[in-house]
């Protein structure tokens, strides 16, 4: 073989190499998650109502840009009869977008661990059901400026009991769930760190959403969805095997044609060689 025919099969290999690597990685790239957020209905979070409602295409198009099939739930808890309802089932940005204009901020109890079981489907002789795709990750965010208070069974029991911070644990782990908080306050700092950062998750400052200031809200948004999403990556590369965490490998059909065009090139220059 001379020295310029086996530098044309050189390039060509590398050439292929590099479009099935691109192909491969276009694929692994989807993941799948079902996101539920868990909006606090009393009286001072008319503000991170509207802006959470407003700027849910933001936050989506940074996680779709990242490579994940995200769908977006909502529960109300904590309004005049303080019981978790869901708001909406599980929808795209604009269905969840007008959904949230449902959001009331009239209320005085906060049973944030029985809301954040009552996203799970977790609730005993719960009807108002999520419908989970089996194979998606599952993200729960809660957002409040209070602890969790009135957890009573009235309002919400699993396994006969009211709802604590140890029952919402185990459920968070027994799902596999990721848990954000975005908060405000000492105590309700205290009420939700250890249940974020024990399930794949982290705490939020929610003054980011708790004002009328448009900039401040969009570098929230942005720097909040840009965290949600290398959280969802990292749990999948922790755990490949996990629901929504296990995407085709198969190339796309645009990259295995670019392979073949990067074949057909190596053929052209061979036969030219040849004459």
């Amino acid at each position: 073989m001379k020295f310029r025919q086996f530098k044309q099969l050189c390039q060509a290999a590398l050439l292929t190499g590099s479009l099935l690597g691109l192909g491969v990685t276009a694929q692994a790239a989807q993941i799948r998650t079902d996101i539920i957020m868990i909006v606090d209905e009393s009286g001072s979070m008319s503000n991170v109502q509207a802006n959470l409602r407003n700027n849910i295409g933001l936050f989506a198009s940074i996680l779709s840009a990242g490579g994940v099939d995200a769908r977006y739930g909502l529960v109300g808890y904590g309004n005049g009869a303080a019981v978790p309802r869901l708001v909406t089932d599980l929808t795209n940005p604009a269905g969840f977008a007008a959904a949230a204009a449902g959001l009331v901020s009239s209320g005085s109890a906060e049973p944030g661990y029985t809301a954040s079981a009552f996203a799970l489907n977790a609730l005993d002789g719960q009807s108002s059901l999520f419908s989970f795709r089996p194979d998606a990750v599952l993200n729960i965010i809660i957002f409040t400026d209070e602890p969790s208070n009135g957890d009573t069974i009235g309002r919400g029991a699993v396994g006969g009991s009211a709802v604590t911070a140890s029952i919402l644990d185990d459920l968070l782990k027994d799902n596999n769930a990721l848990y954000n908080a975005v908060l405000d306050g000492s105590s309700t700092i205290n009420s939700y760190k250890a249940l974020a950062e024990g399930n794949h998750g982290q705490v939020f400052n929610l003054l980011g959403l708790n004002t009328t200031n448009q900039t401040v809200v969009e570098n929230f948004v942005t720097a909040f969805a840009t965290a949600k999403l290398q959280e969802t990556i990292d749990f999948c590369t922790a755990n490949p095997t996990a629901p929504g965490c296990q995407p085709s490998q198969v190339p796309e059909p645009g990259v295995l044609a670019l392979v073949g065009l990067g074949l057909l090139g190596f053929g052209f220059a061979r036969r030219r060689q040849a004459r």
